[in-house]
């Protein structure tokens, strides 16, 4: 590996795992908008997991009409995660 390549694949490895981070707090978002979905045993430990990932901005958490709770923390978060995920691009682009 040349070490022109080296520093893109590191900024791709971590893009990687920003991504994978977004997707994980969008799962999160998914089940907790359904109660019924977050209520069952396996998702309601996936949320207590999850919960150190969304960034505590303090927004207000709305109840939706399907029992559950809109996670605004973890959709900022996302938000958040999506442009630091852009800005790497846009460095190894030019890198």
């Amino acid at each position: 590996m040349t070490s022109s390549r080296a520093p893109q694949l590191a900024i791709t490895v971590v893009m990687n795992i920003v991504l994978a981070l977004a997707l994980v707090l969008l799962v999160r978002v998914a089940v907790d908008f359904f109660g019924a979905v977050a209520a069952r045993e396996g998702f309601r430990t996936f949320i207590a997991l999850t919960e150190s990932l969304a960034l505590p901005f303090g927004f207000p958490s709305p109840r939706t009409p399907y029992g559950g709770i809109f996670d605004s923390d973890a959709a900022a978060t996302i938000l958040v995660l999506l442009v630091i995920e852009w800005g790497l691009s846009v460095t190894r682009w030019r890198g």
